[in-house]
């Protein structure tokens, strides 16, 4: 006697759901872009400048074709593509958030925090030589993680109404990560009603060769 077979309705359908549930498992998830960033200090204007650049990364045969940033300061979004400059208005630790898409339209994330704070700085102890010509002396720091190629230097000169007469500018070259140099910077003539001075970093360039400024 030959056994039967019996499949009932309610069975066979598990069946059919757990083949289902099994092929679907087998398709491959998308694979999201890498999303990552550098980023260096910009001081062609001395300040809290800051150039950011995506190294993201996404699958073969594709391309990142949008990038947006988010420098947590309170600024909008900043659609900029794979570079970016921005400035910071003050100084602080911020979290920069980049999301990166492809042409898949698959979209990537990461987050760093960076610490914004003026790469070059003037140690406060500068002082003034009032003689002929009058002097400001001190010495300028290097504060960034990363080689300061030229800072400049300006002192201003003021009289006893605070009326500017003169002024000055001084480089000084290669400031690695920490370093300090001192420097002195005459006023452009003798001025005997110079009364006092005050002095700033006027500029610098860092060195970010490093970065690719057409961005990832």
């Amino acid at each position: 006697m030959t056994p039967a077979i019996v499949v009932r309705r309610g069975a066979l359908a598990l069946v059919w759901v757990a083949l289902l549930g099994l092929l679907v498992g087998c398709e491959p998830s998308a694979v999201r872009p890498a999303a990552d960033f550098t980023w260096c200090p910009d001081g062609r204007e001395g300040g809290l400048d800051y150039v950011f650049v995506s190294t993201s990364a996404t699958v073969p045969g594709h391309e990142i074709v949008q990038a947006v940033w988010e420098f947590g300061d309170g600024t909008p979004l900043a659609e900029t593509g794979g570079v970016a400059f921005h400035r910071f208005l003050e100084a602080g630790s911020y979290s920069v958030v980049l999301t990166v898409t492809d042409r898949r339209g698959v979209a990537g994330t990461t987050t760093k925090v960076v610490i914004a704070e003026l790469a070059a700085f003037v140690d406060p102890t500068w002082r003034l030589t009032l003689g002929y010509p009058p002097t400001v002396s001190g010495v300028a720091g290097n504060r960034s993680g990363v080689r300061l190629d030229t800072v400049t230097v300006r002192a201003k000169f003021y009289d006893f109404d605070g009326v500017r007469l003169s002024d000055g500018t001084l480089g000084v070259s290669d400031l690695e990560p920490g370093e300090r140099a001192r420097f002195e910077i005459d006023a452009t003539e003798f001025l005997p009603r110079v009364f006092y001075a005050t002095v700033e970093i006027e500029s610098f360039q860092a060195a970010c060769d490093g970065l690719d400024l057409s961005g990832g």
